[in-house]
């Protein structure tokens, strides 16, 4: 079943969210960052690969880092909703089995319907 834009951009959101994939020393959020740190998850989260890199954890667990105010994760979210855009097979159970394969604990539910406003 292909997620809506929305619904992909959500899971991936709460990834960050639950990650809070930042870098700290990023003085913002931007959606460039936020697309790096995500870049090497992709073949995870499309199910091309049993288990996420190494290098994708890293970027999972910067951004939990640094994603610590409500706006950053509320910038966080907007941007992954546009990275999730373009993983039309995005697969569902690997985006919400990501924060626990790379040792990261959210207590957000990743789902397709998160509301990047709360």
């Amino acid at each position: 079943m292909e997620m809506t834009k929305r619904g992909v951009a959500c899971v991936l959101l709460l990834v960050a969210v639950a990650y809070a994939v930042i870098a700290p020393s990023w003085a913002q959020v931007s959606c460039s960052n936020v697309d790096s740190a995500m870049a090497p998850c992709e073949q995870y989260v499309t199910g091309q690969a049993n288990a996420p890199s190494a290098e994708c954890c890293n970027g999972v667990r910067s951004l939990n880092q640094a994603a610590t105010s409500t706006q950053a994760r509320r910038d966080t979210c907007e941007c992954l909703r546009q990275v999730a855009a373009r993983y039309s097979n995005l697969k569902d159970e690997a985006a919400q089995a990501l924060p626990g394969q790379c040792g990261v604990s959210v207590s957000i539910p990743i789902a397709r319907n998160t509301d990047c406003s709360r």
